[in-house]
């Protein structure tokens, strides 16, 4: 694959995945080929490689001769998702609080403001939730820990952007969050690894109120596969 290929599929590959994860692209909606290509005015090879890709991080679910479609919030990717986070980042923010400098505490405050600043902003918050953890990772010596917790969290973050669409909810993470900065900020280690491991692990809690459950199959799947069968 030359190299503006993989940057077409890339960025492709970029713009469903978004969509999917901020819900725009709801669980068991069909993807046409055909009108993603018109939406983003690329041709079908970087779609259908996107597409693939997407299938193998379990957004999307290919079935031959049948249709492609957005995937089910898988709960058992958002239960390993939570388990790779919570182990990395409470490493990460113990050593951010032993690490820690002037430059990273203004840093870290800068971030608490810009989040209070987006709280009535679904999009603009949940960007600077991720700015927010990434940057725990910088301040901990391990920069390029962000890159493995990304690819593990998919299905997490689903969960995730479906929770920040409720207020009262974004005041939660918000209370979370300044507890864990003022933690790493006083240099307290374990309150810090405390305070992130009960961050984390109201995933579960969120997936209870959501009333989210495994499927395996989409109705609109099954509905299409009995049809062909009939024909």
């Amino acid at each position: 694959m030359n190299r503006s290929r993989y940057r077409l599929t890339n960025q492709v590959f970029d713009k469903i995945r978004d969509d999917i994860v901020s819900g725009r692209l709801a669980p068991e909606s069909p993807l046409s080929e055909a009108d993603l290509c018109e939406q983003l005015e690329v041709s079908r090879t970087p779609v259908r490689e996107a597409l693939i890709k997407l299938s193998e991080e379990e957004l999307v679910v290919i079935y031959p001769h049948v249709g492609t479609f957005v995937a089910p919030i898988s709960l058992e990717a958002v239960r390993v998702g939570q388990y790779i986070r919570e182990h990395l980042e409470c490493a990460l923010v113990a050593d951010a609080a032993r690490r820690i400098d002037d430059d990273g505490r203004k840093r870290l405050r800068e971030n608490i403001r810009e989040q209070v600043a987006a709280a009535k902003n679904p999009d603009e918050f949940y960007r600077l939730d991720n700015v927010f953890h990434a940057l725990i990772a910088e301040l901990g010596g391990y920069a390029g820990a962000w890159n493995a917790i990304l690819r593990a969290k998919t299905q997490f973050d689903r969960v995730r952007y479906l929770t920040v669409q409720d207020k009262s909810r974004v005041k939660e993470i918000l209370a979370e969050h300044n507890l864990i900065v003022d933690a790493i900020i006083s240099g307290d280690a374990e309150t810090a690894t405390n305070s992130v491991r009960s961050h984390l692990r109201t995933v579960f809690a969120n997936i209870d109120k959501l009333g989210l459950q495994d499927k395996k199959e989409t109705p609109a799947l099954r509905k299409k596969r009995n049809t062909q069968r009939d024909q």
